[in-house]
């Protein structure tokens, strides 16, 4: 008897059973499709770490290594498991070339390594560690696509040659945003090329389970060990290998929520309509002595059986779509070992969106409870206040509109060139990046001496990177990489207070600040590790985000001379008079410095923001455009679903107007005119959600990169102009469809209305 009523009831209203099914099945398809993704990222990389052994504590160090100092600190350590000095010889890119194309522009440190001995161990396509003969180098995955490499191709190092045998997969710099990639090959070609390049050491440690890294990490600085380079920890790797996926999932989810709340909306009128509707067929059902509870599961039986093929749908499709957007995330990490836990994990998703939806359609139907046989026999309309229909579709338009607007927020903001002064660099024309050298101060000078005579040069600023220990007021210890120089010239953004002005002043990091534990005005102390151990006491002056190097950096102004020691890298930031010429510039120092064979890096701050996240802008984009399609889709059933409600429940009055001789085209008009005002005001209220709201959701999650307080960079053209005008296109199109429904209308239908 049930089945007999929901299926007729699914005959007599297709266009309400098709939408709402359709409702249903988005919300499930996104919802399972952010859990699947994120699920998969998550798993993929516990996997690949895991057979990659990474290790939880590497030490980066350019110059002598003090070996037996090393061994004596880990012997006897009861955290450590294991310990292995790597080798990782750098390269300059003006060198590299691998099937013709060259890495000169280039802007990671590229290097060869040998396989390792313990852990850190290079995999290959199917996650297995790689066997290298001579005369081969497998290449970091991430320059696959980049750079259409094929196997097969040859790799030329200045006059050495290679062949490429396949591409690696690097548990620590799988990312763009690692600074550095390996490529990797046997033990004798490695000591053939050792000339071509500077050699730097990975003093990589793994330790035991349950230890603390970052006190590890601290004891290793206490005890003087070699620490020319950066500190990396196994949270930050981890961290550093999600970013870019990750913040392409985020949006996924937050898309999915919206259209969850859309759904919610949309259902809950479609339901009021349809009480209203059969309100004196449930008067007769109570009349008879049929329960409410019957009543009402009669009603959340269909519900519930358009849940279940949504559900079904929507777990497919989002199976279809993951397959596209996944397969970066495959190629740079592989497959997780428990794909069976990821597909339970996106079915609860899925189901998880339904349960939310039932929740809203079981509350949404104890509105039958409120009315008397009498009332619902020969009543008015109860539910009438709340079926302004009118409302949702302005509710629905913003949010609509809001959806679009995040993710192209978001593209815009990291695009942008003012991007840089969250990364906690200073917004300049060009970077000029001094490391590959065991003579880096040497280096900088030259080129100083270099910029100094050069007329076309506006402004320019030195940076100089070491490490540092400071001694914060609770007594603790604490590594610091603290860049030296004058931060007024190229200032970042600062979050509180301002730049370092005087040696007795230091700025912090964001991240850094939240574990340290500091603020505006609280004093560490700065020891220069040297002989004699030079203290400063500096005040924090200044807190910025930053997302380089980990998010983990300070800046000041001191200079503790030789007792420092020589700087682990130097960045130059350069302005240009005119600002069109920064392309000629760059490619004329480029020549120069490849002819001297020096390992100076120099770049458009443009390309460096490209080269760093092109990778994460290229999917914000292609989120962005399915978000515009997407929204295109529900605004269009929503706005042809409500109409057609609307038209419905006001058919009384419109009969009523024909026969008072208004004609299809005037009643058509006046819907018309509610339509956009309604959806125009939805739509004003969404742009302004959108770069209001949008900028703190924005900032929330790039706040996962360290970078927060950041200022929302909106298109003007595609916020302000292309926006609302595809909502109001597709409005008008979908409206257009509704109202010749007022064709059908009779004038003597008013006169068979009743009591109503």
């Amino acid at each position: 008897m049930i089945r007999r009523l929901i299926f007729n009831d699914f005959k007599a209203n297709k266009l309400i059973t098709i939408s709402t099914c359709a409702f249903m099945t988005i919300t499930a398809m996104l919802l399972g499709l952010a859990i699947f993704l994120f699920a998969g990222l998550s798993a993929s990389i516990d996997s690949l770490m895991k057979k990659a052994e990474t290790p939880h504590f590497l030490q980066m160090h350019t110059g002598e290594l003090r070996e037996e100092e090393l061994n004596v600190f880990t012997e006897g350590r009861h955290d450590v498991e294991e310990f292995q000095i790597a080798r990782f010889l750098n390269l300059q890119n003006g060198q590299i070339s691998i099937g013709g194309k060259s890495f000169e522009t280039n802007m990671q440190d590229n290097g060869l390594c040998c396989q390792s001995e313990c852990f850190d161990y290079l995999l290959d396509a199917d996650n297995k560690v790689i066997q290298v003969s001579d005369g081969e180098v497998f290449v970091p995955v991430a320059y696959k696509k980049e750079y259409g490499i094929r196997v097969g191709d040859e790799m030329h190092i200045g006059r050495e040659s290679l062949t490429v045998a396949g591409f690696l997969r690097d548990s620590q710099m799988n990312s763009m945003m690692a600074s550095s990639k390996r490529f990797l090959v046997s033990e004798s070609d490695y000591e053939r090329l050792k000339a071509l390049g500077s050699e730097e050491y990975l003093i990589e440690y793994r330790l035991r389970e349950g230890n603390d890294v970052n006190r590890f990490a601290t004891e290793y600085k206490d005890a003087g060990l070699p620490d020319n380079g950066p500190t990396i920890t196994y949270p930050l790797i981890k961290t550093m290998n999600a970013l870019s996926d990750g913040i392409m999932i985020l949006i996924i989810l937050f898309v999915s929520i919206i259209v969850l709340l859309i759904s919610i909306i949309c259902i809950r009128y479609i339901i009021l309509t349809q009480l209203e509707k059969d309100r004196r067929e449930i008067g007769m059902l109570k009349a008879v002595g049929i329960s409410r509870k019957d009543i009402r599961f009669l009603y959340i039986s269909k519900y519930l059986l358009l849940s279940i093929a949504g559900c079904v749908v929507g777990s497919i499709l989002a199976l279809i779509i993951a397959g596209p957007l996944g397969t970066g995330m495959k190629e740079l990490y592989g497959d997780t070992d428990n794909k069976a836990l990821v597909y339970i994990f996106m079915i609860i998703g899925a189901f998880l969106a339904e349960g939310i939806i039932l929740l809203s359609v079981r509350r949404t139907l104890r509105t039958t409870d409120r009315e008397s046989v009498i009332t619902s026999l020969y009543g008015r309309d109860t539910y009438k206040r709340e079926k302004n229909l009118w409302h949702p579709a302005a509710a629905i338009a913003a949010a609509t509109v809001f959806m679009m607007l995040i993710p192209l927020g978001m593209k815009s903001t990291i695009a942008s060139p003012d991007f840089v002064t969250y990364m906690g660099i200073g917004k300049s024309d060009i970077r000029v990046d001094v490391r590959q050298s065991d003579d880096i101060e040497g280096q900088t000078r030259r080129f100083i001496k270099r910029l100094e005579s050069d007329d076309r040069v506006k402004a320019y600023s030195v940076m100089q990177t070491r490490s540092y220990k400071v001694i914060l007021p609770d007594g603790r210890s604490y590594n610091l990489m603290l860049e030296n120089g004058d931060h007024s010239a190229f200032p970042v953004s600062y979050n509180k207070g301002t730049y370092p002005k005087n040696d007795r002043e230091i700025a912090l990091s964001l991240l850094n600040a939240e574990e340290m534990g500091l603020g505006i005005g609280d004093k560490v102390k700065v020891m220069s590790g040297g002989a004699g151990e030079e203290t400063e006491e500096c005040t924090v002056c200044g807190i910025y985000s930053d997302i380089t190097n980990g998010g983990k950096t300070a800046k000041g102004c001191m200079d503790f001379g030789d007792a420092a020691g020589p700087p682990m890298w130097s960045i130059i930031y350069i302005s240009l008079k005119d600002e069109n010429a920064v392309s000629e510039w760059v490619n004329e120092y480029q020549d120069d410095q490849s002819a001297l064979g020096e390992g100076i890096k120099i770049i458009e701050i443009s390309d460096y923001l490209k080269g760093t996240y092109g990778p994460t802008i290229s999917k914000i984009s292609y989120a962005s455009v399915m978000t515009f399609i997407l929204a295109g889709i529900i605004i269009f059933v929503v706005m042809l679903l409500l109409v057609r409600l609307i038209i419905w429940k006001e058919r009384t009055e419109s009969s009523l107007k024909k026969a008072l001789g208004l004609s299809t085209a005037d009643i058509r008009g006046d819907y018309l005119k509610k339509i956009f005002i309604y959806v125009a005001s939805g739509g004003a209220i969404g742009v302004i959600a959108g770069v209001v709201l949008g900028q703190k959701l924005a900032g929330g999650l790039l706040g996962f990169m360290g970078a927060k307080g950041l200022k929302f960079v909106i298109d003007p053209l595609m916020t302000f102009v292309f926006a609302p005008a595809l909502l109001l296109i597709i409005t008008g199109i979908s409206a257009v469809i509704s109202l010749m429904e007022i064709r059908r209308i009779r004038a003597s239908e008013c006169l068979n209305s009743g009591l109503e």
